[in-house]
């Protein structure tokens, strides 16, 4: 058993408090509307109540997120087009409701691996400046170093509530090998571990993106964290997107990119 070890990033979104004096993803920043077009927040109806989580907009019909996010669930309220978690008035959010998921078929919770799945929006969603497609990896890099940069409405703290307003940190690629010291069971190939100096993700971050600094290529998807608290400077875990790309295509449909070879 590897409980005691990460903890998976989805939250009750009836586990709340009032915002916090620093409304952070953990030390994070406020995001601008239009900065992160292809984010999406997730509200899931559960046989244990609703959860929160994150997801990216993979084209006018498909939101990517994480494998334990959609487990065990009936239904899915997705809210794309904004940076606040509650509506406000003319923010020009588009919000549908979906019963239409794929798990990824080896997905297991004990140790997160293949944790990563698609929901079929109900209707083409229309692109705007405030609504895009994030971009997928053409290519095998693992990565190691490189900034990227990850949002969300997660947890702001661990003893705090999630963010009103989206959040957003840089934080840095680590290899596989240095996470595997934190996490001895639960890092796979296709797992991508980041660090961050004061930042990280949270609790409610699940199924969020994670993309490069330098061309906001998707490369992650938040998946899990260790248990003992978010503000620990601890690594924290992704799906790492480039070994389920070919997965991701298939699935929905979507073609390779020309020049690129899908993976």
């Amino acid at each position: 058993m590897i409980t005691w070890v990460i903890s998976l990033l989805a939250l009750g979104v009836s586990v709340r408090s009032a915002p916090s004096e620093e409304s952070r993803i953990i030390n994070g920043k406020d995001a601008e509307l239009g900065q992160f077009p292809y984010q999406a927040l997730l509200k899931i109806d559960t046989p244990n109540g609703r959860a929160l989580c994150g997801g990216s907009v993979l084209n006018e019909e498909w939101i990517l997120t994480a494998g334990h996010c959609v487990q065990d669930a009936s239904s899915f309220e997705i809210t794309m087009g904004t940076i606040n978690l509650k509506s406000t008035e003319d923010d020009g959010r588009v919000v549908m409701n979906s019963t239409e998921y794929i798990q990824h078929e080896d997905y297991n919770g004990q140790d997160a691996s293949n944790d990563i799945a698609v929901i079929k929006l109900p209707q083409r969603v229309q692109f705007s400046n405030r609504i895009q497609a994030v971009q997928l990896p053409t290519g095998h890099d693992d990565y190691n170093r490189k900034m990227a940069t990850v949002s969300g409405w997660g947890k702001t703290r661990d003893m705090g509530g999630v963010a009103q307003r989206l959040q957003y940190a840089t934080i840095q690629v680590i290899r596989n090998n240095e996470c595997r010291l934190v996490y001895p069971s639960s890092i796979q190939p296709t797992t991508l571990c980041c660090r961050g100096d004061q930042q990280s993700t949270c609790n409610g971050d699940s199924g969020g993106p994670l993309v490069l600094d330098d061309d906001k290529t998707l490369i992650g998807v938040v998946s899990f964290g260790h248990v003992i608290g978010c503000e620990k400077k601890l690594p924290v875990a992704f799906a790492r997107v480039t070994e389920f790309a070919d997965w991701i295509r298939e699935k929905t449909g979507m073609s390779a990119p020309e020049g690129g070879d899908a993976q």
